[in-house]
């Protein structure tokens, strides 16, 4: 996903721009809800939004089978509120800087943004042996 970040955001229309604005604040208003829900088809719809236009069938068909196996070990089911709401501002800052052309800073925060799972990971792990 990161290799082709730059390449995937410079094709992007300003409608995507919008649409991806769309995914981020439904997803907000999912996790401010009563009750909160988890916003995890924007998550997929996002990140699978960004790489549209590549029409690259490796990199389409390695992100599908990611968000298949995300599915498939429950990473989608349950999570802490806090841990999602993080997820969700820098997906919010990461779709704001691709709206201005910071394409870099964008993949920077796209980078802050993977390492988040690992974290997600482990303590997922420690709660199971508690």
């Amino acid at each position: 996903e990161s290799a082709y970040f730059i390449e995937a955001v410079t094709l992007l229309t300003p409608e995507d721009h919008s649409y991806l604005i769309e995914l981020v604040d439904k997803a907000k208003q999912k996790l401010h809800g009563n009750p909160a829900q988890i916003p995890h088809q924007e998550h997929r719809d996002l990140h699978l939004s960004i790489y549209k236009h590549l029409e690259n069938p490796f990199v389409s068909g390695l992100l599908e089978a990611y968000w298949e196996l995300y599915e498939a070990v429950g990473l989608s089911v349950y999570t802490d509120i806090s841990y999602l709401e993080q997820v969700w501002q820098y997906h919010q800052k990461m779709v704001e800087e691709i709206r201005v052309g910071n394409f870099q800073n964008g993949y920077r925060i796209l980078i802050d943004h993977m390492n988040l799972l690992d974290q997600r990971s482990k303590s997922l792990s420690r709660q199971k042996f508690e």
